[in-house]
């Protein structure tokens, strides 16, 4: 029985699986949206609402913009730290006033 014939009969379908890493990545970048802009009030709202939940030591569930998408956390905030502008969550997250985009109490 030859062997290479194996080897010539699935070679085309090696190329594809190498490609696909290619064609993941165009996706991902095609994905990617846009960061919502935010008005003052709506700034000044997150704000407050920062800190009511670290004063009352209420989960949050906050939404982020990162890198083109928009995730989810929920937990406690830990610490505030205004002078860089970012916080510290209960699972060591650290996350930026400009990243928040919506917090929900």
């Amino acid at each position: 029985m030859n062997k290479d014939r194996e080897m010539i009969k699935w070679t085309p379908f090696e190329s594809l699986i190498s490609n696909q890493k290619v064609i993941d990545s165009i996706l991902y970048e095609k994905n990617k949206i846009k960061k919502p802009i935010l008005s003052l009030e709506q700034q000044q709202e997150i704000e407050d609402k920062l800190i009511e939940a670290f004063y009352e030591q209420i989960e949050i569930t906050l939404k982020i913009y990162k890198n083109g998408y928009i995730n989810i956390i929920t937990s406690s905030i830990l610490k505030i730290d205004s002078i860089h502008k970012k916080i510290t969550l209960q699972n060591q997250d650290k996350i930026l006033f400009k990243q928040i985009i919506e917090i929900i109490l």
